[in-house]
């Protein structure tokens, strides 16, 4: 079968134009198929600044039309402004207001609003619920990953007790500090801990929405490698739990309620493992797939594990792991601009599923940011069972 029956790719973004969407955890296209989401941007040879103007828009899947719906300071280039469907009529995305950083909740059909309290760092639709970070302390400690333009009140407190993860009641427009950045000093006994700024990272929900994983991240100065250690919590902040016993650890994804695929580094063995939440079980999944990082996501059926690499030789290499099969395909391969490699303005692929049959993409591969919509289904059809 040719490679061409198996695999179209399509520009779903305009021309010509710096766009993309953003992280590899939320879905770009809405849930009925109809419609796709992007940013739009004047550089992407820089960070941006406090100043810089994101302007988010909608297009139609069948027609390729677009129209702007609003604009935003809370972005970066990694993780774009947090923008999600909440359902085929409302999408979410963080903005700042003055100094305060908030989200946006925004009516696709009556072009309603409603802003929330805190920003978004990932939301569960089914439940109308989101957790919340402090993104002026990323921008400070994790660039790329954070937003300008805000003050962080805690900036000079290295664990403070009145700020880490939030959650959210979107439809109450409510919110609770569940675990403040101290609560880790109960885990965290190495040395080097009571001289670190700690911070936390990419939440997310489990299946039921019951708990979430993120990352704990700290260092002593600006220009040190951080550490990393990976926890998983109750929505109340009461059950936490310190999974992996790593300080490298990346990219994850939730297989159900209790597995997560993580890429770490286990007793000098580098890939992708699955853990058992709240015990010490895990297993590498394949010797087979790649050992390199990548952000991984498993297909709705839980036969196929999506990921991409970072660049080699200037490509980025998109790939799929099918689990029954055991067997790592590489369904395509794009250009990475060399300048950006390794950078805060780096353009990972952070490849989406969108449906069984589809994946949506951020790539460079024409020398500026832009989205892409790839139909697999030649090649999930092929595979037998």
């Amino acid at each position: 079968m040719k490679k061409e029956e198996i695999m179209k790719i399509t520009p779903l973004t305009p021309e010509n134009k710096i766009c993309f969407f953003g992280y590899y955890d939320k879905k770009q296209i809405s849930y009925d198929g109809r419609y796709f989401l992007f940013l739009m941007v004047d550089f992407q040879d820089r960070e941006p600044e406090e100043n810089d103007r994101a302007d988010i828009f909608i297009g139609e899947i069948e027609t390729g039309k677009y129209e702007k719906l609003d604009e935003t300071y809370a972005w970066n280039f990694q993780q774009g402004c947090m923008l999600s469907w909440l359902s085929d009529e409302e999408v979410i995305y963080n903005i700042r207001i003055g100094k305060e950083f908030f989200s946006k909740i925004y009516n696709i059909r009556n072009g309603k609003t409603k802003i929330i309290e805190r920003p978004v760092s990932c939301v569960f639709p089914e439940k109308k619920i989101a957790l919340s970070l402090n993104f002026s302390r990323l921008a400070k400690w994790r660039p790329g990953y954070g937003y300008e333009g805000g003050i962080d009140k805690y900036e000079k407190e290295k664990w403070p007790e009145n700020d880490g993860i939030y959650f959210v009641d979107l439809m109450e427009n409510k919110y609770k500090l569940i675990i403040p950045l101290y609560r880790m000093l109960e885990f965290r006994k190495e040395e080097e801990i009571k001289n670190s700024y700690g911070w936390f990272n990419h939440t997310l929900f489990n299946r039921d929405a019951k708990r979430f994983c993120f990352v704990n991240r700290w260092k002593e100065r600006l220009d040190q490698p951080h550490k990393t250690r990976f926890i998983t919590s109750d929505i109340y902040g009461n059950e936490i739990y310190d999974l992996i016993d790593s300080y490298l650890i990346s990219h994850f994804d939730w297989k159900d309620d209790k597995e997560i695929v993580v890429w770490a580094e286990i007793k000098r063995d580098y890939g992708f493992w699955i853990f058992e939440d709240k015990t010490k079980k895990y297993k590498k999944i394949s010797d087979k797939m790649q050992k390199g990082d990548g952000h991984s996501s498993f297909s709705k059926d839980k036969k196929f594990i999506l990921y991409d690499t970072y660049p080699v030789e200037n490509y980025q290499y998109l790939k799929i792991f099918d689990i029954e099969n055991d067997e790592e395909i590489t369904i395509g391969k794009f250009y990475s601009i060399p300048e950006i490699k390794g950078t805060p303005i780096r353009c990972d692929l952070h490849p989406r599923w969108e449906d069984k049959n589809k994946i949506t993409i951020d790539s460079t591969h024409e020398n500026y940011r832009r989205s892409y919509l790839i139909e697999i289904g030649g090649l999930i059809e092929k595979r037998v069972y």
